[in-house]
């Protein structure tokens, strides 16, 4: 067996041992694994070795850049161990391999076509050191043979040895080699597979593909699928047309923008469905519709030319999409408050995330990972899996006894319960539970606004605590600033939110967190998206309100609880504080091994917890 490291635990070795019969019977794997399994190496290696010995080429999808690190680490380790010869690659998103200056600010859509139109123009300097013609161009096929002799290198050494040339284009050559593809959902889970795969010639049915923080996918697929228009989008555009002169487009995206509000006029509404021919016949009164997306389109290549980004493009973007199916789609009109102005958004929503993950059913085998895949049957379902895929859920290799979970049944934070009585009895449980132990606490919310009147209450208890508030729509380099400060402060307070950028994806190693307190259910506010995604799975699976409200909330509970323990030396208190999670309907998406204490008196049980600690230690 191919493995690089010097033991193998039980819920590791059976995860090993699940992948191994996938593989060998071509079927998929959804595999509910806790932290501390080693999910990376589990996978990876028996994939790694069937890949080899039957020619297949393995996808390794992760939505983390860390986590491509730690892959193409592992991989490293297998190389060195077992001395065996193959290739890998590691490819982060086409936008975070460029050399060009300034298009971290773009979004992904915005950069592709601007990419597209440098291209296609012959104007990036980048592009053309590496492809004459479309072949690779030989100083470039030097880069492509120096890192293939070279051990997997991570995507941000690889844009080192590129420059000069285009990282992204160089990486597709490795990739051609290569039988390890490190990338991101995108690449696999959106419109471009099918270019990607033709570009380093592979095929769908030769792959064996994983991927990682697979609770992530169903909703990420919607996303990819799913695209709105707002008021302040055209508005923006026109005024892109006036200064690049285009008179007729001003004329027509005012009239664009005109039709939106003849729309909003016609219900008394802050959101309601629309129909799709609606939109359509409003445009054409200007002119034939497609010949106005035709026209925005080449206005937008000039733009891009000179400001990268294009909001007339955007526009063209939209309209396209527009003609798509009803079918698996819910199209809304909503109406947004922001700063004393009023927000428009006409919404063409994906419910359905089988419309791509149908069209890779093909492959050998699929392996979604994550420690919080269940029920397991869930995402066999909304993702278009066979029967025949293998559900497993794995007990966490971490000592339980680490770990003390505590229910409290007499709070919740249903909409009706809402009143400053319920919010009192909230803040004084805080106030108990984080006077009862030292170290570092993270409180997670359902909402920004919950947390805040929280915080009110809650601010002038602690003079010993530097507490900490997660600020919505804060920068990636805000949210790193943020997380370091409260790592290195004693006795720190956490005030997040569930589903937050604190509650997923973040690791507080070395133990820093001593207590992790989940504060009622992240329920998606029921609006016409929530309504229609619930009918949707009840249609399809008679499940609606499970898959499309309850299951997801859980989710985002457990993924927040699972911060603090992330190594077996960790010890900490994690509790529950909504008597929800008690419910049967809830209870099902909690891990089957949780074992939990139901208390009105949490403070008693934190401070044995952590005595009992210290007589052991």
């Amino acid at each position: 067996m191919l493995f690089p490291f010097k033991n193998i635990r039980k819920g590791q070795y059976e995860l090993i041992k699940d992948v191994e019969k996938a593989l060998e019977l071509k079927i998929n794997l959804i595999a509910n694994a806790p932290s501390g399994i080693g999910k990376t190496a589990a996978t990876l290696c028996p994939s790694l070795e069937y890949a080899l010995l039957n020619n297949k080429t393995i996808f390794f999808l992760t939505p983390k850049h860390s986590q491509h690190k730690i892959v193409i680490d592992t991989l490293r380790r297998i190389k060195e161990k077992f001395r065996i010869d193959f290739n890998a690659v590691d490819i982060i998103g086409k936008k975070w391999l460029c050399p060009v200056s300034g298009i971290e600010l773009l979004s992904n859509q915005d950069f592709n076509e601007y990419c597209s139109t440098m291209k296609k123009n012959e104007k990036c300097i980048f592009y053309n050191n590496t492809r004459e013609r479309g072949d690779l161009s030989e100083s470039a096929s030097k880069v492509v043979e120096s890192i293939l002799s070279e051990k997997p290198l991570h995507a941000e050494e690889i844009k080192h040895l590129c420059k000069g040339f285009c990282p992204y284009e160089i990486a597709i050559e490795v990739a051609k080699e290569s039988c390890v593809i490190v990338c991101d959902y995108y690449h696999i889970f959106s419109l471009i597979r099918e270019k990607l795969l033709s570009r380093i010639n592979k095929y769908i049915e030769d792959s064996i593909i994983i991927v990682d923080e697979a609770h992530n996918l169903p909703d990420r697929i919607r996303n990819i699928l799913s695209f709105r228009l707002s008021n302040i989008t055209l508005k923006n555009a026109e005024k892109e047309a006036r200064r690049f002169g285009f008179d007729e487009l001003v004329e027509n995206v005012s009239f664009i923008n005109e039709a939106l509000e003849n729309i909003r006029r016609k219900r008394n509404l802050k959101e309601f469905f629309i129909e799709k021919e609606e939109l359509i016949k409003e445009i054409e009164t200007i002119d034939e519709y497609h010949k106005i997306i035709e026209e925005l389109e080449i206005a937008a290549e000039q733009v891009r030319e000179e400001r990268k980004r294009s909001f007339l493009g955007s526009i063209a973007r939209f309209l396209y999409y527009w003609q798509g199916s009803d079918e698996g789609y819910a199209r809304i009109f909503r109406i947004e408050e922001d700063e004393n102005r009023e927000k428009l958004f006409i919404n063409y929503i994906c419910l359905d995330p089988t419309i791509l993950s149908k069209d890779i059913q093909d492959a050998h085998s699929i392996i979604l990972i994550s420690g919080t895949l269940n029920p397991t049957e869930m995402y066999r379902d909304i993702l278009g899996f066979s029967k025949e895929t293998l559900c497993r859920s794995y007990v966490s290799s971490f000592p339980p006894e680490n770990r003390l979970n505590l229910f409290i049944p007499d709070i919740t934070t249903e909409y009706k319960n809402r009143n400053e009585e319920n919010f009192r009895r909230i803040s004084n449980y805080l106030v108990r539970i984080c006077s009862s132990l030292k170290g570092n606490i993270a409180i997670f919310f359902p909402s920004y606004d919950f947390r805040d009147k929280i915080y009110l209450m809650l601010k002038d208890s602690f003079k010993d605590r530097i507490i900490f508030l997660e600020i919505q729509n804060s920068s990636k380099e805000e949210k790193m600033k943020m997380l370091n400060s409260f790592m290195k402060t004693k006795n720190a307070l956490l005030l997040g939110i569930q589903g937050g950028s604190f509650s997923e994806g973040i690791d507080f190693f070395g133990g820093i967190l001593k207590c992790v307190v989940i504060v009622g259910l992240s329920l998606s506010k029921p609006d016409l998206e929530t309504k229609s995604l619930i009918n949707y799975y009840d249609k399809k699976f008679g499940k609606g309100r499970e898959y499309g409200y309850i299951y997801p909330a859980i989710r985002r509970a457990l993924q927040a609880a699972g911060r603090c323990i992330r190594s077996e030396e960790d010890r900490a208190v994690v509790i529950f504080m909504d008597k929800r999670f008690l419910w049967k309907n809830y209870r099902i998406a909690l891990p089957i091994e949780m074992e939990f204490k139901i208390t009105k008196e949490p403070e008693i049980y934190i401070k044995k917890f952590f005595k009992d600690f210290e007589t052991s230690s």
